[in-house]
C-alpha cells in the first residue's frame, strides 16, 4: 500500500490566527480563520478522509476497520497518533488531558498525551507546561476568579525547533505568538480550567479529578534546520503513547518501520516520501502515513521532518 495523504479537517477556534492558511495557500476570512488543522486523526469527533490511492474518500476509521493489517500492523485500532497545527494568535485555554483509565470512565474516550513541536514562536513566546504549587486548594481558588493561569501556570519561553511533551494530566496551555505541530495520541477529551475571561465552558471538577501537579515538563531544543549539517536524526520527544523524532534530510533518509505505520510530517522544505508501492509529495506543514504493509520508506530532498510512531509497548 502506497503513502496515505489526507484531507485536513479545520477548525475555526476563537485563539486562531492565520498562520496555516498563509502556509497552505488557503483563503483569507477576516470572519473564520483555520488556526486548526487535523491532518491525520480518525477520532470521530475530527475524522479525516483519504485524499489519494485507491481509497480516496474513505475516511481513516473506515479504511483502518477494513485494512487494519496493512494500515497500522498489529497495533489495536484505536491506535492512530493525531496530527494537528495549530497558530495560537491568543493564548489558549489553560487545560488538562486523561490518561486512558480516566478517559474511558469519565468519557468513553481514549488517553490524551500530546507533544508540541514549535515551527516559529515570537521573540518571548511562552507556553504554560505544569503548576507551579501542589496545593489543590490554592488551584482550586485561583479557577474560581479565572487567576490560575496567571498565578500558577509554569511558563516556559519556546523558540524555533524546540519540541517538548505534554503528558495527560499536565496543567497546559499553548501561548500566544506560537505556530505549533501537535503530536499526540488517540483521544480528544480537554477540560479547561481557565479561558482568560473568554466564557466559554470549563470543565473543572474532571479537570481536577485527572490534574498531575507533580508534571513539570522540559523541553528539547533542536534548533533550526540547517542543511550544512547534512542528514542527521535526533529523538524529539517520547512517552507511553508515542515517540517523534526529528529528521534533517540533505540528500535521502531511509528507513525501515519493523512491522508499524510511521507518520513522516513536513516542517521545514519539501520532500518526497517514497515506497515500493508509490510516493507521495509533501509540502511544508504536509503529513503522510506511511503503512505498515510498506515495510520501509525514503524520504528524499533538502527538509526537516517529524517521523511518529507507536512504541514496541503498545502493540498487541
Amino acid at each position: 500500500m502506497r503513502p496515505l495523504k489526507f484531507n485536513t479537517t479545520y477548525a475555526h477556534p476563537i485563539w486562531g490566527g492565520d498562520a496555516i492558511s498563509e502556509a497552505r495557500g488557503l483563503e483569507h476570512d477576516a470572519e473564520r480563520n483555520n488556526g486548526e488543522a487535523f491532518d491525520v486523526t480518525m477520532h470521530p469527533d475530527v475524522c479525516v478522509t483519504i485524499a489519494n490511492g485507491p481509497l480516496a474518500g474513505m475516511r481513516l476509521d473506515e479504511a483502518v476497520r477494513t485494512h487494519h493489517d496493512e494500515i497500522i500492523g498489529d497495533l489495536p485500532e484505536n491506535d492512530i497518533i493525531q496530527v494537528t497545527f495549530m497558530d495560537a494568535r491568543e493564548t489558549l485555554s489553560v487545560q488538562v488531558h486523561p490518561n486512558e483509565e480516566q478517559a474511558q470512565r469519565l468519557d468513553g474516550d481514549h488517553e490524551k498525551s500530546e507533544s508540541w513541536y514549535i515551527l516559529h514562536a515570537e521573540p518571548g513566546a511562552t507556553l504554560i507546561a505544569g503548576s507551579l504549587t501542589d496545593d489543590v486548594d490554592a488551584l482550586r481558588a485561583a479557577v474560581a476568579d479565572d487567576t490560575i493561569g496567571d498565578r500558577y501556570g509554569r511558563r516556559v519561553e519556546m523558540h524555533d525547533g524546540d519540541f517538548i511533551v505534554i503528558p495527560a494530566g499536565t496543567m497546559h496551555a499553548l501561548g500566544a505568538g506560537m505556530f505549533a505541530v501537535e503530536v499526540g495520541s488517540f483521544g480528544n477529551r480537554t477540560y479547561r480550567i481557565c479561558d482568560w475571561g473568554r466564557g466559554r465552558e470549563l470543565h473543572v471538577e474532571k479537570a481536577f479529578e485527572v490534574l498531575d501537579t507533580s508534571s513539570k515538563p522540559g523541553v528539547n531544543h533542536l534548533g533550526s534546520f540547517d542543511p550544512a549539517n547534512g542528514t542527521r536524526v535526533r529523538e524529539g520527544v517520547s512517552c507511553s503513547t508515542f515517540v517523534s523524532n526529528v529528521a534533517d534530510v540533505a540528500g535521502e533518509y531511509h528507513v525501515e518501520m519493523d512491522g508499524i505505520y510511521h507518520i513522516v510530517t513536513c516542517v521545514e522544505g519539501i520532500c518526497t516520501v517514497e515506497t515500493a508501492d508509490g510516493a507521495v509529495e509533501l509540502g511544508y506543514t504536509e503529513s503522510t502515513l506511511v503503512p505498515a504493509s510498506a515495510g520501509a520508506y525514503t524520504v528524499r530532498g533538502t527538509c526537516r521532518v517529524l517521523q511518529s510512531y507507536r512504541p514496541d509497548s503498545c502493540r498487541k
